[in-house]
């Protein structure tokens, strides 16, 4: 199969799925009436499509007959190497897992094919901006997953405060969106292409002062989807508001993009530039710190500890840690992104699933009505320690692996000695604060004593639990056994 004819594979499935599923959905009355579950179709369907996609990319990383195809440029607007093929295949996993869980967590809900369609065209968009090879053909795949996730967030339009943080989640993302097409506009008119290899061979035609407009205004733009420093005002309600599933893929997925475009910029369209980078560095560690914040602030509100909410600002935290790699001007950097990129998508969209189901369980985002909900299910209790302590970077998780190489990258940066190990002083504080409010969540969760009103056991569906037991599987397998993504990522 000609690498060209995989590309179009990898795009065309989702959005062909979402095509079909949506057509579905529009004959859900003639589908009843000669006997058949439209729903039951749609959520058929939607798992195929999601694994099918799931599959695509992970031949492309671990068959080795692929390996001679990976860095060879498909044409004039996409590209796949080994980076691509490795997001690719974490986004749709966590796709296939949120569509897995959905199973029964939309059981009953209006407009389940609309549902579907959205999220397999996000996932569509997302694909193209990983695939993308020049700014043009990003800022379609950008606009396309953007726009999804626009309606995904109001889905549940009924529920109070949905509309509008969809609303503030439509104009932030917008006005970042408008940055990134003014400099793409700016970087034609200078270079006179937006193809990254050849704008990189140009970069010496225009002076400094321009070129770090262009690169400011790039990253400003991404910084908001990445939810970086003050721009991530639209992420707290977006993900408290959104269904848990899309919650989960906005923290899992979608502000990856942010990142990813940002490495775009600075990798392949605008190499080397040393200063960006330590700047984008402090940017990152700054970003950990109001996160953090951020976290501690709802731990001491006294009207609603929301759940989801902390997990969106701890969300934050951890962008600060792929920004801050990326930010190294260095390879191993670059890999220690990718691969915080996979263990934080798969521990916090493990977090955001399990929250849909404790809220069914408690009927409240509120962690104080979630006391001792551990013991009253075992899984439960099971499945939050292994993400959470993932998240704050313990052994023999993967997150630990991720934000160790995170640090070392940051350690041998291509910044002065000095700044790096304070960068790194940063990082470390930064993560035993996170620690720390995890650890605070695992206490009320597993340690308080249940409302004795709440003993009852708590019974997870079906699918909702073979969702989540992927997820912890997969945490665990890669704190055991790095070495199984680290060496296609890295090509040791």
């Amino acid at each position: 199969m000609a690498l060209s004819t995989y590309l179009s594979l990898l795009m065309l499935v989702p959005i062909a799925g979402a095509g079909l599923i949506a057509l579905f959905e529009q004959l859900k009355k003639h589908l009843t009436k000669i006997k058949i579950c439209s729903d039951c179709v749609n959520h058929a369907l939607a798992n195929l499509v999601a694994l099918g996609t799931f599959l695509l990319g992970i031949v492309s990383v671990f068959n080795q007959g692929w390996q001679t195809y990976l860095n060879d440029n498909s044409g004039l607007l996409l590209e796949y190497g080994m980076i691509q093929a490795v997001l690719v295949t974490i986004f749709s996993f966590l796709v296939w897992m949120a569509v897995l869980f959905s199973v029964n967590y939309m059981k009953g809900k209006s407009g389940l094919g609309y549902y579907y369609a959205l999220i397999l065209t996000l996932l569509t968009g997302l694909i193209v901006v990983i695939m993308a090879n020049n700014f043009i053909t990003l800022f379609i795949g950008w606009e396309m997953f953007a726009l999804s996730g626009y309606v995904l967030v109001a889905f549940e339009r009924m529920k109070r405060g949905a509309v509008e943080a969809s609303l503030k989640y439509f104009i932030m993302s917008t006005a970042g969106s408008m940055l990134v097409l003014l400099a793409t506009a700016l970087t034609y008119g200078y270079f006179g292409t937006v193809n990254f290899a050849l704008i990189a061979t140009r970069v010496h035609w225009i002076s400094g002062g321009v070129l770090g407009l262009i690169i400011a205004l790039f990253i400003t733009g991404f910084s908001v989807t990445a939810a970086m420093l003050f721009l991530n005002a639209w992420l707290p309600d977006a993900h408290s508001s959104a269904p848990s599933t899309i919650s989960a893929l906005l923290s899992g997925i979608v502000v990856k993009a942010g990142a990813f475009g940002i490495y775009r910029t600075l990798y392949s369209a605008y190499p080397n530039m040393v200063p960006a980078g330590v700047v984008l560095s402090w940017i990152g560690v700054l970003t950990m710190f109001e996160g953090n914040f951020l976290v501690f602030s709802q731990f001491w509100r006294k009207d609603i500890i929301d759940f989801k909410r902390i997990l969106a600002y701890s969300t934050t935290v951890h962008l600060g840690y792929i920004i801050l790699g990326i930010g190294s001007n260095t390879m191993l950097g670059v890999h220690a992104s990718v691969f915080h990129i996979l263990t934080h998508s798969i521990a916090k969209g493990s977090l955001f699933l399990l929250s849909g189901t404790l809220i069914a369980a408690v009927s409240s985002r509120d962690i104080r009505d979630m006391k001792g909900i551990g013991r009253r299910s075992p899984f439960i209790g099971v499945i939050l320690t292994i993400a959470l302590l993932s998240l704050g970077g313990i052994p023999i998780t993967a997150g630990f692996i991720s934000k160790l190489m995170v640090v070392l990258a940051t350690f041998n940066g291509a910044g002065a000695l000095g700044n790096n190990i304070a960068l790194v002083v940063m990082a470390i504080i930064n993560s035993l604060l996170a620690l720390g409010g995890y650890l605070y969540i695992l206490k009320i969760m597993l340690f308080d004593e249940p409302e004795a009103k709440s003993e009852e056991k708590v019974k997870i569906p079906i699918f909702q639990a073979i969702s989540l037991t992927i997820l912890a599987v997969v945490i665990l397998l890669l704190g055991f056994w790095p070495d199984l993504i680290l060496q296609p990522i890295i090509g040791i």
